[in-house]
């Protein structure tokens, strides 16, 4: 059998436009990974587009647009109401995630029915089937860092800006080499290292301002513990997104005796997300799979269509109780 790379370019050796997306409220994970994948497919002299908000919230996706933008990248965007590729020898390339129900377009598969998947994360009951090519590898640390192999093994070099924001996302999801990392996420860090990646530009695009992070320090400084290795911090009514419930529960596993961390808030009108981390002890993706998410072990999330907040935490401690 062929491997796995070997079989994507020959999906995109057979297709002439492609459609590029990931999950919606896009990170820097997914972010890099689909600019990495648009200069693979550029490389190969072909068109493609990005799918994603014409204005993402996510101050590090800006940070980097704007780092493209000023070097003269030329990305093409679009949003999801603008889609107008022919169907016909196009393909749509979804990356980090594996859930219908996350996708940026949630029905571009009835609009596209060429389509092949790349993720990192566990498969589910709602994983998405039916597709051309679906490869995922939930011992990669991230999509950006299967992106990188795939550039590897290709031997296709990117501009140093690009290689710097795929770096990012291996380390974001990583919690800086932290959680998930295997000598193959070094390997692939090494590799954007020799393509130019910076360092200090890295941290340019991790850098927040000072209200954010003084916010976020006053929740976690209201967390609790659930048990003797579990920590919990309940948002307030306010509207967040995705990454910000995950950098809290990112810190709380920096407290003694915490192993795992679970941070619930509102991400949008009527939804609640949990964000679950784990040092690597206990499983946190059992949880969040028990409440509609999934994720890995270490890294796990889940969204639940309710306006009650404090349901959804008592629904949480009785699951871990039991």
């Amino acid at each position: 059998m062929k491997h796995i790379y070997e079989q994507i370019t020959e999906q995109i050796e057979n297709h002439d436009q492609f459609i590029i997306l990931a999950h919606k409220s896009i990170d820097l994970d997914a972010y890099g990974s689909a600019l990495g994948m648009y200069q693979i497919i550029k490389s190969y002299g072909k068109s493609a587009v990005i799918v994603m908000e014409s204005r993402p919230k996510n101050r590090s996706i800006q940070k980097s647009m704007q780092l493209l933008k000023e070097k003269q990248m030329e990305i093409v965007y679009t949003t999801k109401d603008k889609i107008n590729f022919p169907k016909e020898k196009t393909l749509v390339i979804i990356l980090d995630t594996n859930k219908k129900e996350l996708l940026e377009v949630p029905n571009i598969l009835e609009q596209y029915p060429d389509c092949i998947l790349l993720d990192h994360h566990i498969e589910s009951e709602s994983t998405i089937h039916n597709i051309i090519l679906k490869h995922i590898d939930n011992t990669a640390s991230s999509a950006s860092e299967i992106v990188t192999r795939y550039l590897k093994t290709l031997k296709i070099e990117v501009a140093p800006e690009i290689a710097t924001i795929l770096l990012t996302g291996i380390v974001v999801d990583t919690n800086n080499f932290n959680i998930k990392t295997t000598s193959k996420t070094y390997e692939a860090a090494s590799y954007l290292m020799t393509l130019g990646a910076s360092n200090i530009e890295k941290q340019t695009l991790l850098k927040e301002n000072r209200e954010d992070y003084f916010t976020r320090q006053d929740f976690v400084k209201k967390s609790v513990m659930i048990n003797k290795h579990m920590a919990l911090c309940v948002m307030d009514h306010n509207r967040y997104q995705n990454h910000q419930l995950a950098l809290i529960a990112e810190d709380l596993l920096q407290f003694d005796a915490v192993e795992a961390s679970f941070t619930i808030g509102f991400i949008g009108k009527k939804l609640v997300g949990i964000s679950a981390r784990s040092v690597g002890e206990i499983d946190v993706e059992k949880y969040m799979r028990a409440m509609g998410g999934g994720g890995h072990k270490t890294d796990a999330a889940c969204v639940i269509r309710t306006s009650n907040i404090q349901k959804v935490k008592r629904r949480l401690l009785k699951l871990i109780q039991e």
